[in-house]
This record gives C-alpha cells, sequence and structure tokens, in this order.
C-alpha cells in the first residue's frame, strides 16, 4: 500500500544492507538523524500502516507528531531523556500515540543508537508495537474480576432478602464478558 520513497530520501551514509533491512521488515521501524530536532529521515511499511500516515508526511518530522493531548508528559519526558542522554544504548518507551485518523493506539517504543565509528550517535533506530490489542484484554481480565466481586456482592444480598434472581444477573454477566471477549481483536 505505502511506498518507502526512493533511497534518495535516505541519508546517502546509510548502509544499502540497512534500507534494504527497512523494506523487507514488518516491524514498524523508523530512523532519526540525530540532529537539531532528531527528523525522521528513513520509515517502512509497517510504521506507515501503524500509524496511518504516508512517507511525505513524517520524513523531516520528529515523532513527537504522533503524541496527543492525552499522552502522558512523564512518558514523553522518557522519550526525550533517552534522546539527550548519550549514555544510553538503547531503552524502551511506551507511550500513548495518534494515528493520521486520530484514532489511539498504545505504543511500546524499543529505540536504539546507531554510532560511527568515533562513537557519535548518527542516528536513533525506532521500533514500535502497537500494544493495544494486549492491554485491552487486560482491562477486560480486570473487569472480570471487578464483576465477579459485584456478583458476589449481589448474591449476598440477594440471598439476605431471598431473592431468586442471581442466576439472572449471572447470566447476564457472563453474556456481557463473553461479547467483549469476542469484539476484542486476537493478535
Amino acid at each position: 500500500m505505502n511506498q518507502i520513497d526512493a533511497p534518495s530520501a535516505a541519508p546517502s551514509d546509510l548502509p544499502p544492507a540497512l534500507e534494504r533491512y527497512f523494506e523487507r521488515s514488518r516491524i514498524a521501524l523508523a530512523l532519526s538523524e540525530m540532529n537539531e530536532d532528531v527528523p525522521l529521515c528513513l520509515v517502512n511499511h509497517a510504521f506507515l500502516d501503524l500509524t496511518g500516515y504516508e512517507t511525505q508526511d513524517v520524513l523531516g518530522r520528529n515523532c513527537r507528531f504522533l503524541q496527543g493531548d492525552d499522552s502522558d508528559a512523564a512518558d514523553k519526558a522518557e522519550l526525550s531523556k533517552f534522546i539527550h542522554d548519550d549514555l544510553r544504548d538503547s531503552g524502551r518507551f511506551h507511550i500513548l500515540n495518534y494515528r493520521k485518523d486520530g484514532s489511539r493506539f498504545h505504543n511500546l517504543v524499543f529505540m536504539s543508537r546507531l554510532r560511527d565509528e568515533e562513537g557519535v550517535t548518527r542516528y536513533i533506530l525506532a521500533s514500535q508495537f502497537d500494544m493495544s490489542p494486549v492491554l485491552d484484554r487486560a482491562r477486560l481480565d480486570a473487569n472480570d474480576a471487578t464483576l465477579a466481586r459485584n456478583i458476589s456482592d449481589i448474591d449476598k444480598i440477594a440471598k439476605e432478602y431471598g431473592l431468586a434472581m442471581i442466576s439472572s444477573a449471572q447470566l447476564i454477566a457472563d453474556s456481557i464478558t463473553l461479547i467483549a471477549r469476542l469484539s476484542v481483536p486476537r493478535t
């Protein structure tokens, strides 16, 4: 669907093997130059598919354009701290990001420095993973536990007042849980 720009869009000193790796990888990858505002200089198909942007929308921009109002300030600060701390070679970060269409996704970002022969950071390589389905399942499990506690409380109250509707409540709760589980996409 989306195309990586011609090699002229990437820095001319990038090893051809790295560019080929970007083209083949099914993992969302982005490469940023370590200058000024750490702009993106190379992205792959998986990155474009994950974010919904086109190549021309992202090259030359810092990845923070993916952040939004609900992106956590502490998460943003951790990313920035890594970028500006040349002693750290790699890091893993969670950040709430937004696609071009405005939909949110929980991004697990792995960042690594690519250094030249003198040890100077030239690029930062980032791989992104959409963790939304996993987090949605975790929320479902937490909701199930809360629902079970509530059902137990209702059961106690119902028994205290001689009510016999708890099996109906359990059936409704089980149905809601089943519908919720079926609606969460499997990875």
